[in-house]
């Protein structure tokens, strides 16, 4: 663990920035093999930005910065970036003042707003919370309550608490309708439920658009259909139900509100010709 946390910082290029990251990240390697591997974050953000210019763009997760700097690489809109680990937001901290955006942080948890009780663990290139009786007390903070008005785009990776997340935040987003871009990970029974529940609760809000996109960032699907969206579901669940080799690990999804059907259909043309 002290290892860890006295890694040597490195540099890596995201788009048109040049960050700092521990030298044992994972991104090191995967953006080696998959060169387009959270592009389809910022090209998201991008579409969005076109329609909502003055709007805030929220990152819960933000890590080290990188998904911020693949955004700005296709907005300008303002920046929220949320980060609980104290590691990660040190580094953080450091790497948006090479970010042009005008940028927000906060180093809070974000979940339902009760108190949780159990540790971070970090590893690889993340930092995941794991409740355990006897842990340390949390206070977490609703996604609801970080903005009132004026948000575009809401991106989530919380290794695990997503579907939670949006869940607690569904009468916020039914008001403010923003691109909700996530990262769908369903390891168990319990994971699918909550997965098929989170779309058909965006569904019934308006939210009638989703673009899916593999582990490496090759679009997979664009669609209106919610069965479409529960059979990627199931296929992510059989992959991790059966041993063997893996070939996908998760998706990341962007649900769109029907009000802004024209920044679906222009994604899916911008996929088509990619």
């Amino acid at each position: 663990m002290t290892d860890f946390f006295n890694q040597a910082l490195v540099k890596i290029k995201m788009g048109n920035y040049e960050i700092n990251i521990p030298e044992n990240h994972l991104l090191l390697k995967l953006v080696q093999v998959q060169p387009y591997r959270d592009q389809c974050v910022g090209i998201s953000a991008g579409f969005f930005s076109e329609k909502y210019s003055s709007s805030l763009i929220i990152d819960i997760g933000a890590n080290i910065g990188d998904t911020a700097a693949i955004i700005a690489n296709y907005s300008s809109n303002e920046l929220l970036l949320v980060e609980s680990s104290d590691y990660y937001f040190d580094i953080l901290k450091t790497n948006v003042g090479n970010i042009k955006n005008n940028i927000t942080l906060k180093k809070i948890f974000i979940a339902d707003g009760s108190q949780v009780s159990g540790f971070l663990y970090h590893w690889g290139g993340t930092a995941y919370f794991k409740p355990e009786e006897g842990g340390v007390n949390v206070e977490t903070e609703r996604l609801c309550h970080l903005a009132e008005s004026d948000v575009c785009f809401v991106k989530l990776d919380t290794d695990g608490f997503d579907f939670g997340i949006i869940l607690d935040s569904i009468e916020w987003f039914s008001l403010l309708k923003p691109g909700i871009f996530f990262e769908n990970q369903i390891r168990n029974t319990d994971d699918l439920e909550q997965a098929n529940l989170v779309f058909n609760k965006l569904f019934e809000i308006g939210y009638k658009y989703f673009v899916f996109w593999d582990d490496p960032g090759f679009h997979l699907l664009s669609t209106s259909s919610i069965n479409d969206i529960k059979q990627l579901n199931r296929y992510l669940f059989k992959v991790w139900e059966k041993d063997g080799y893996r070939t996908i690990c998760n998706y990341d999804v962007l649900c769109i509100h029907k009000d802004d059907q024209e920044i679906y259909n222009s994604l899916c043309r911008y996929y088509e010709t990619y």
